[in-house]
């Protein structure tokens, strides 16, 4: 096993046991730079975490011991009905023989459909593999949504430390691997484990002599400047090229997404790519008609009120909501949505002439 069942690798890591490999990998980097022994951490306790992300990053190792822990692997002739003395094909299984641990896993993992399959093997970090895609959330105004903006943002995320030196590693001579062999009743069983010296990337990492883990990145603060688009809607993705996580070696950087969340307003909604804006009206705008100025994010607007608009009635101005302009032009509709100002107090002559206005109608 590449592996103690008895240690709780979760806990180590300070993850719960349904948590994602991003979420293991995230949780990783932060212990593994805050106890590196280069920056005074704890050896000990920096080798139980590699260990912990070795076994947890890796799905098939993370299922054998998820098993393991829950006892789906105890019982080999156990009240599991498995009995080694049925395979005659190891004549030598019980004499001493060396047995290659590959083999033996392709047997149990197709026993299993695949359950215990890389039985014996050990996940090598991919040293060709792309860096790993970061994701944000930035929040602007509804404005700033409806116009454009820039804005600077700062977010962490691992870079290539200047001054590093690569060195093929020694033990397992690029390979990430190395072959462990261990004595047990059934005889000698050889199996391949992450390399301990490189960590599974096959070489050694330097700066000033000493080493660095992670392949030689450190999560560093990043500020980028940013264009967000008119027009753009809520829980959208700006691709950022080449702005995630370096990858280690001549492997590309990942990239950076961005999720737009925009604030609600007051003032304002959207539905579609139309804006919709709130207005208040007096009761001689709705008999009589007039003109009134409402909000609008590109500043203040003065529109019309027909004469007779009902409570409720939406006052439409074309081309005044989200989109484009230039030769395709598409842009929605404005929408004023009006409300009646009754006035709470009036004075005395006010008073005197809605009166004289209600005995009109009798």
């Amino acid at each position: 096993m590449d592996f103690d069942p008895k240690k709780d690798y979760y806990a180590l890591l300070g993850v719960s046991e349904t948590a994602s490999i991003d979420e293991i990998k995230k949780a990783f980097r932060k212990l593994a730079v805050k106890h590196h022994p280069d920056r005074g951490g704890s050896k000990e306790k920096f080798q139980e975490i590699n260990e912990a992300h070795s076994v947890l990053s890796d799905e098939k190792k993370k299922q054998q011991y998820d098993m393991f822990r829950k006892g789906g692997f105890g019982g080999f002739g156990d009240g599991a009905g498995f009995d080694f003395g049925n395979f005659g094909g190891f004549g030598g299984f019980s004499g001493g023989a060396t047995i290659d641990m590959g083999d033996l896993g392709d047997l149990i993992g197709n026993i299993f459909n695949g359950g215990f399959g890389g039985f014996g093997g050990g996940t090598v970090p991919s040293r060709t593999a792309k860096g790993e895609d970061l994701k944000r959330v930035i929040e602007i105004s509804f404005e700033e949504a409806f116009l454009w903006t820039e804005k600077k943002i700062s977010y962490e995320r691992m870079q290539k430390v200047d001054g590093v030196k690569e060195e093929t590693c020694k033990e397992c001579w690029w390979k990430g691997k190395i072959t462990q062999a261990a004595q047990t009743m059934f005889g000698t069983f050889q199996t391949q484990v992450v390399c301990p010296t490189c960590h599974g990337y096959g070489k050694i990492f330097t700066k000033n002599g000493k080493p660095l883990a992670n392949g030689g990145l450190e999560e560093q603060k990043e500020t980028i400047s940013i264009k967000i688009p008119a027009g753009i809607k809520d829980d959208a993705f700006i691709k950022y090229p080449e702005k995630g996580n370096d990858g280690i070696g001549e492997a590309p950087t990942g990239d950076l997404y961005l999720k737009i969340r925009v604030l609600p307003s007051n003032k304002y909604r959207r539905k579609d790519n139309d804006l919709y804006v709130k207005a208040e009206i007096s009761l001689f705008d709705v008999v009589l008609g007039g003109e009134i100025d409402v909000p609008h994010p590109e500043g203040k607007m003065t529109i019309k009120i027909p004469k007779g608009t009902q409570i409720g009635d939406k006052i439409k101005v074309g081309g005044k909501g989200f989109g484009s302009k230039g030769l395709f032009q598409s842009k929605g509709d404005m929408y004023v949505e009006t409300h009646i100002n009754i006035p709470k107090k009036l004075s005395k002559e006010e008073e005197k002439l809605w009166k004289e206005l209600q005995s009109l109608e009798k």
